[in-house]
């Protein structure tokens, strides 16, 4: 296999939409002034939907240039032209197929899986141009010998399949660039830039985060939507632990078609270098701005970002959603922008510390005061009432109400202001030391004694696994008799996933123990899926997030529904059911979520498919919302209220021990 020896300059292109002979102009520009690029690859849709195709005719592109299918259908002449020369659509215009890894002469290692995310688009079975990510092209490019470590030629013992792999520091096992036309859902978790960036992964696709684990690629490109965005980098780490090789992932604008409404067309190419690739050739160096990594967060509790290494500031920040945002404004060494005005000279071009008039002002004596100025407490104009030499004679105390002043809490006249009443006073003393809902009467912390231990399923480090208290999917004859969807998993399958260490919300979790907690909560939905998958079911999950009430302690409830339940179906339901009741859904839910932060009271939704929906509590909410909308969806209407659905010891520990045999092999 070819190795990379020398730099190699890459451009990539947002969208073209069928502006091709733009896009060829456009290349050969950047290649003048910034070139000559080795290759460049095209993200989105090179055509438009319902092209014909004839826009190929008689072009010549100045720069390899390399594509995959987006969301819309190839024109059938550029299929016909593909099918005919094994991929070339025309001079230096090169298809790479829908799910595949391509290596250059120079070594350069291009993967691709193009097409967009649905359900029922997943299980389908598609053709190397079909616009929709299925089972199949997902586990074409697993298989591929550069992501799975297989060896291409069947032929090769293992011993030098070994050897190959061995070649190069394993801080070069991977790919190049890897091209999506949708992100995969995660690419915003961790990152502080995301909640400013005006980019929402509106269409994400979950089955792509494990391609990405296995190609840990140096570029993640995509274009998919308005918007661009460059993410910060993550890193992978080596045999040592460390991390040696380093992501970038960037969303790039549309090329083609019309600006978006009331702006300009987002930033559409991006260019940038890849140092060679040699047994010779030094490590990567560690980039400025790094996050940890957010596709092995859920899935490697034990990993090195959990461990008790020191932990980075950017570590420090809620890491739930990307913690709180840096303040706009001062760009070091750079000038301030053009709506900046000096404070000092009310001049434009310059920041306040760089006034020119600043040395005068400061060489002002400021321990006079002004002209016309006069204390307050003596009336002389030659110091400041903090330095009045009078200010101690005054009578200390509540300053007397005016005559005829009634207090409106003790019926006193003529005596205090509401404010300064012993009555109000005490009243404030006694609210300030109210006790607040504590480990020793929370319903989940395990310290206390009320905790129904006999319903825990799992029990990890950080988190545990627990039936709740009269779940909601019925697994008795009689209450199955009453109507409804049957249990499909052994038990009811309904579970809560708990923090141990009492905590109000996930996103209040101090950033010291959020890494881990979220981590393994993460693997036990990872493993809570696999579980319900074997039994034809899929989960959904909500969270009440609220920093104050009784049961003030965060918690993950996730039910397994049936499969022919579909997400959109589920997130209709939702959406109706709060519309009789005043909830409206944040367009962009991670956003909203990072920028509440840790102070803020939410409630999130995780649809089957991964997609999120997030309403902001405001006042008054129905806490048991969720259990209604999952009750109405399974037909389940007699259970929403929990209470009713109770039933005795005997009978919840027959459920608890029936569903964690069925749930122990995908979580030994």
């Amino acid at each position: 296999m070819a190795q990379q020896t020398q730099p190699l300059k890459i451009l990539s292109i947002g969208s073209p939409l069928s502006e091709l002979t733009t896009l060829i102009s456009k290349i050969a520009a950047i290649n003048s002034k910034h070139g000559p690029f080795d290759a460049c690859v095209v993200v989105g849709d090179l055509f438009k939907e319902g092209s014909d195709g004839n826009e190929i005719n008689g072009l010549n592109f100045p720069v390899p240039t390399y594509f995959t299918v987006g969301k819309y259908d190839l024109p059938e002449r550029v299929k016909d032209q593909i099918t005919k020369t094994g991929g070339e659509v025309t001079n230096n215009l090169v298809y790479l197929g829908k799910s595949t890894v391509l290596t250059t002469a120079q070594g350069l290692k291009i993967g691709c899986v193009g097409g967009s995310f649905t359900e029922e688009g997943y299980d389908s079975i598609g053709d190397q141009f079909s616009p929709v990510i299925s089972k199949d092209s997902i586990a074409t490019i697993l298989n591929h010998p550069l992501l799975s470590g297989v060896s291409a030629n069947p032929s090769d013992s293992l011993a030098s399949a070994k050897q190959e792999a061995s070649a190069l520091p394993s801080a070069f096992q991977g790919l190049d660039l890897l091209l999506f036309s949708s992100p995969p859902p995660h690419l915003s978790t961790l990152s502080p830039s995301y909640a400013s960036s005006e980019v929402a992964l509106s269409t994400p696709a979950p089955p792509l985060e494990e391609v990405v684990r296995r190609a840990k690629p140096r570029y993640l490109l995509w274009g998919d939507g308005e918007g661009f965005w460059e993410r910060e980098p993550w890193g992978w780490a080596g045999p040592t632990g460390k991390d040696e090789r380093w992501t970038r992932a960037v969303k790039l604008g549309a090329l083609g078609g019309g600006a978006p409404s009331g702006g300009k067309k987002a930033r559409w190419f991006y260019a940038f270098t890849l140092p060679p690739q040699t047994a010779t050739s030094p490590l990567p160096t560690r980039p400025a701005n790094v996050t940890p990594n957010p596709f092995i967060m859920p899935f490697t509790p034990s990993s090195s970002l959990t461990t008790g290494r020191k932990r980075s500031a950017l570590e420090d920040q809620n890491y739930i959603f990307g913690g709180q945002q840096p303040k706009k404004g001062r760009t070091e060494g750079g000038p301030p922008p053009d709506s900046y005005i000096c404070k000092i000279c009310a001049q434009p071009g310059h920041w306040i510390q760089d006034c020119p008039q600043k040395t005068t002002r400061d060489a002002k004596d400021h321990s006079k005061p002004p002209s016309g100025y006069a204390c307050k407490i003596c009336q002389s104009p030659d110091h400041f009432i903090k330095d009045c030499p009078h200010k101690d004679d005054k009578p200390r105390g509540p300053k007397p109400p005016p005559q005829g002043y009634v207090c409106r809490a003790c019926g006193m006249p003529d005596a205090h202001y509401i404010k300064d009443c012993p009555v109000v006073l005490e009243r404030e003393e006694a609210k300030s030391k109210k006790k607040e809902l504590g480990p020793a009467e929370c319903w989940f912390c395990l310290s206390n004694p009320k905790v129904t231990k006999h319903l825990i399923v799992a029990i990890g480090s950080e988190t545990y696994v627990t039936l709740p208290k009269g779940q909601l999917i019925p697994t008795l004859p009689k209450h199955i008799a009453q109507g409804g969807q049957k249990p499909l998993v052994p038990g009811g399958g309904h579970v809560l996933i708990i923090p141990i260490a009492h905590h109000p919300t996930l996103l209040s979790i101090p950033a010291e123990d959020a890494m881990s907690i979220i981590s393994e909560l993460e693997g036990f939905k990872s493993s809570l899926k696999s579980c319900y998958e074997s039994y034809g079911a899929v989960p959904l999950s909500f969270e009440v997030g609220r920093l104050s009430g009784r049961g003030g302690h965060a918690h993950v409830q996730i039910l397994p529904i049936p499969k022919e339940i579909t997400s959109e179906k589920a997130e209709d339901a939702f959406r109706k059911a709060g519309e009789s009741q005043g909830i409206d859904w944040e367009l962009e839910p991670e956003r909203a979520l990072a920028k509440i932060g840790s102070s803020g009271n939410y409630f999130k939704v995780e649809l089957p498919n991964g997609k999120k929906m997030v309403h902001l509590l405001k006042g008054n909410f129905d806490l048991q919302f969720g259990r209604a909308v999952v009750g109405s969806l399974l037909g389940y209407h007699h259970r929403i209220d929990w209470k009713e659905c109770s039933q005795s010891e005997a009978e919840d520990k027959e459920d608890a021990q029936k569903f964690k045999k069925a749930f122990t092999p995908f979580h030994a």
